[in-house]
């Protein structure tokens, strides 16, 4: 029968003080144990590393551990999962009642404990964990949450830090004053890695976003629109930073025009002499007459146009500017400017 047996409740992990032998032999069988439970773990495609960076909730863990019980009392369940070396979700689901995303978060625990308490070869990290009946579990924490230091046998062993089991069905990164063993029992701090820091980043990137969401913002806000009257009219949009933001002519050779410079994200006065300068070379300036630069919003400070300026001098092309309502003149060009320029 569906969910016979079933309850998620049953086991939970306890902070009651585990058993731990000591000596040369009973070492050397912790050390062979857990390094075939650590080879095991990886014929199911479970790393050890992303038990220890991917830690669950004493609550889910209770979960996983129930649900492992439940595995390893169910010949059908246990056979699937040792002969295929995966946890057949949908069916664990569908006989527990317990939502598939749910298992599928808790997929490596689940794993983990069932193969320890599965498994007789794990004797002696199955004596360490403690496992109590939820009614029987009245034994109070001996740890101090002020100090946060964390006990438990490693599992792996770094310079200054290991991956240890804790008798709570924990794996993490503690820091240790001087390299471990495997098999040892190590107390030390957590050893937080990016994910210990996942709400300050969390932040720091939401700032982030905001600054460059405002800055977006603020460089596509047109601040001026330039129209410089060539034989096609070519319009240019302007924003605060004086960078041409959008570009437009509503005839087919203004838009070749535009096509062929690419005046997207220049400077105003780099993009204004280019268009002259490709409009002379292509016949789109009447020089007969003043060829209108109007400016539309923020008004250009006088004199900067510079290079604009030194190429309508050298070119001697008639031009007006009105600048934002005013009647404008380029400042005066001299030869003394270009030398000013070339030093």
């Amino acid at each position: 029968m569906e969910n016979l047996g079933f309850s998620k409740d049953k086991y939970v992990f306890s902070s009651m003080p585990s058993m731990f032998l000591i000596g040369d032999t009973a070492e050397d069988i912790r050390k062979k144990q857990i390094s075939l439970f650590i080879n095991e773990l990886s014929s199911y495609n479970v790393l050890l590393k992303d038990l220890v960076n991917f830690p669950i909730k004493e609550a889910d863990r209770n979960i996983a551990l129930n649900i492992a019980y439940y595995i390893a009392s169910d010949e059908d369940l246990l056979r699937i999962i040792n002969e295929k070396r995966v946890l057949p979700i949908a069916k664990i689901s569908k006989l527990t009642r317990i939502k598939s995303e749910i298992i599928n978060k808790l997929r490596d625990y689940i794993i983990a404990y069932c193969i320890i308490i599965t498994n007789s070869n794990y004797k002696f990290i199955q004596d360490y964990l403690r496992i109590k009946l939820k009614e029987d579990n009245k034994v109070v924490s001996i740890s101090s949450k002020n100090q946060q230091l964390y006990k438990g046998i490693v599992i792996k062993a770094f310079k200054n830090s290991a991956y240890i089991l804790t008798s709570k069905g924990e794996f993490l990164k503690i820091k240790t004053s001087n390299r471990s063993k495997v098999g040892d029992v190590c107390e030390g701090k957590e050893k937080k890695g990016i994910r210990g820091y996942k709400i300050h980043i969390s932040i720091l990137l939401f700032i982030l976003i905001l600054i460059g969401s405002g800055i977006t913002i603020e460089y596509r806000t047109t601040q001026s629109i330039i129209v410089i009257e060539t034989t096609s009219n070519i319009k240019i949009h302007i924003n605060k930073f004086h960078k041409v933001i959008y570009a437009y002519s509503p005839t087919d050779k203004g838009k070749e025009l535009i096509g062929n410079i690419d005046v997207l994200n220049k400077d105003v006065d780099d993009a204004i002499s280019e268009i002259f300068e490709y409009a002379l070379d292509n016949e789109m300036l009447d020089l007969s007459r003043k060829t209108l630069i109007t400016i539309n919003g923020q008004a250009l400070k006088y004199g900067e146009l510079t290079k604009t300026n030194k190429f309508i001098y050298e070119h001697n092309i008639p031009i007006a500017i009105n600048n934002a309502g005013n009647q404008q003149k380029l400042p005066k060009y001299s030869t003394e400017d270009s030398k000013e320029e070339k030093k």
